[in-house]
């Protein structure tokens, strides 16, 4: 049974590195994965008193702490082009963040997949398309309005704050779903993203030229969100 990110390091090379040997028919995304970036994340798995901040680091990798629902983990970018990154986390699962919207996930209890962005009818809309598989859900469609917002309450959205801009903090965003009624039942409820920007958004900026945010959180289902800090 799938549980990510559970805090258990044992096995998580092994697994890590034939997920890369595959991947790589796919995409060229592990190239950027070596021995000292995979130690680098087993270095933060050292018993249920997890302390990603001080978890060796290599200078030539990116980190983004990622968590979900009872879980936590630091991830390292394996891989990017133009607004597309792909983070591994130690046990091989994958986050891909297209901007700064989940584009996929892999190894999840609940996954994102086929995901489609297209420009909304307005400048702050953004069409979206997508499977839930979990939930038994296809071809999902909503369109998605960005705008101001109060910050979450998570503490991972504190943290990420706290040490953003010596410590003034992010400037909040969200996509709200212009009409949520129209999404199937199984998503209910489901939270709006929200994203923490390092600067202001000039106003009427479009929804597809946003810089990269330091903070996001996407929410799957209506209890199980991902959030993101960038590091």
């Amino acid at each position: 049974m799938r549980n990510w990110l559970k805090y258990r390091p044992g096995q998580r090379l092994g697994v890590s590195l034939v997920f890369c040997a595959v991947s790589t028919l796919v995409l060229p995304a592990c190239t950027g994965l070596n021995q000292a970036a995979i130690n680098s994340l087993k270095a933060a798995y050292q018993g249920p008193n997890r302390n990603f901040e001080a978890a060796p680091r290599n200078l030539a990798y990116q980190y983004m702490q990622v968590e979900v629902p009872g879980a936590a983990s630091l991830t390292v970018l394996g891989y990017q082009y133009p607004n597309l990154q792909v983070w591994y986390a130690a046990k091989g699962e994958v986050v891909r963040l297209q901007g700064n919207r989940l584009l996929d996930t892999t190894g999840l209890n609940v996954n994102l997949a086929n995901v489609q962005y297209t420009a909304g009818g307005q400048t702050q809309q953004t069409n979206m398309k997508f499977d839930v598989p979990e939930l038994g859900l296809f071809n999902v469609q909503a369109t998605l309005q960005l705008q101001p917002a109060e910050p979450p309450k998570s503490n991972l959205a504190k943290q990420a704050s706290e040490q953003a801009n010596a410590g003034k903090g992010l400037y909040w965003y969200s996509e709200t779903f212009v009409e949520q009624k129209t999404l199937p039942e199984a998503l209910n409820g489901l939270p709006p993203a929200i994203y923490g920007f390092a600067q202001a958004l000039p106003e009427g900026t479009p929804a597809n030229q946003l810089p990269l945010a330091v903070y996001g959180q996407q929410c799957l289902a209506p209890t199980y969100c991902l959030e993101w800090h960038r590091q």
